[in-house]
C-alpha cells in the first residue's frame, strides 16, 4: 500500500458537520450526558476501528476530537455524517474505499478517552466480511477469484464447487482488503437496485453478520446497521442458491 499525503491534507469533517456535532455533542450533554444517550439509542451499529468495545461505550466516551481520523494513513477512519442519528456524528467509522486496516493500531493509539481500547475484542477482530449474491460477479457468471486471492488470512475466503466465495467467518478478521478490491462495480451493468461491490465488512454485532451465507444486496442494506438483538423476529438466513 502505498503512503497517503500528510494528515493536514486528508480528509475530515467539513465545517458545516463538525459545527453540527458540536451541537448534537452540546444538547446530549445538557440532556443528561453522552452516557445516559448512549444507553437509549443503541440499536443502530457502525463498522468502527479496532480496539471499540460497542456502541454504547464508544458513544459514551468518544469526544468527536478527530485524532483517530487524523491518525489514520491509510484513510479509512471517517467521521459519521450528518444524518438523523444525529448521536454518532463526528464519531469514528471504516470505510475501505481506498485502503485496508493492517491493524497498526494508530487510532487506538492517540485516543485520549478510551473509546478505543486495547482491551477491546475487535483490537484484532474489526467484524466479518459478508459476499453479495446479487452484486458478486462469481455468482452470477463465475470466474471471479479476486477476494479469494487478495485475502491476507490464508483459509478466511475460499471457493465453493461452483467457483463462488464462500466466507469462513471464524478466521475473518474484517481487515477489508476484499472489499477494497472487489472488481464488481467495474465488470456489471449498472444496476441501481444491487450494491457496488460483491462483499462488505460489517460488523459482527449487526443483523447482517448474524445472518448465515450469502446475502442480497437488500438484506444488506437492511441489515447493516441494524444491532442483531434489536430485531428478533428478523430473517436469519442469507442465500443459499
Amino acid at each position: 500500500m502505498t503512503d497517503k499525503e500528510p494528515a493536514v491534507q486528508r480528509t475530515a469533517m467539513d465545517r458545516r458537520q463538525f459545527c453540527a456535532a458540536g451541537a448534537a455533542s452540546a444538547v446530549l450533554v445538557a440532556a443528561g450526558g453522552l452516557g445516559l444517550w448512549a444507553r437509549d439509542t443503541a440499536d443502530a451499529v457502525y463498522l468502527r476501528p479496532p480496539g471499540a468495545l460497542d456502541e454504547s461505550h464508544l458513544l459514551a466516551r468518544c469526544d468527536r476530537c478527530q485524532r483517530c481520523v487524523q491518525a489514520c494513513p491509510y484513510d479509512l477512519v471517517q467521521p459519521r455524517p450528518l444524518s438523523l442519528d444525529f448521536p454518532t456524528v463526528g464519531t469514528p467509522e471504516l470505510r475501505f474505499k481506498d485502503g485496508y486496516c493492517d491493524f497498526c493500531m494508530k487510532c487506538v493509539e492517540v485516543c485520549p478517552t478510551g473509546a478505543l481500547s486495547w482491551d477491546a475484542p475487535t483490537i484484532d477482530d474489526i467484524g466479518v466480511a459478508k459476499v453479495i449474491s446479487d452484486a458478486c460477479v462469481a455468482w452470477d457468471w463465475g470466474g471471479c477469484t479476486v477476494c479469494v486471492d487478495v485475502c491476507p488470512v490464508e483459509g478466511a475466503i475460499t471457493l465453493d464447487d461452483r467457483g463462488r466465495p464462500i466466507v469462513h467467518e471464524a478466521l475473518c478478521d474484517g481487515c477489508g482488503l476484499c472489499e477494497m478490491e472487489c472488481p464488481a462495480a467495474s465488470l456489471r451493468a449498472y444496476d441501481p437496485s444491487v450494491t457496488e461491490k460483491g462483499i462488505y465488512v460489517v460488523s459482527r454485532q449487526s443483523e447482517a453478520a448474524a445472518m448465515t451465507g450469502a446475502l442480497t444486496s437488500a438484506q444488506l442494506e437492511a441489515g447493516r446497521h441494524l444491532r442483531a438483538d434489536a430485531s428478533p423476529a428478523s430473517e436469519k438466513g442469507g442465500s443459499r442458491e
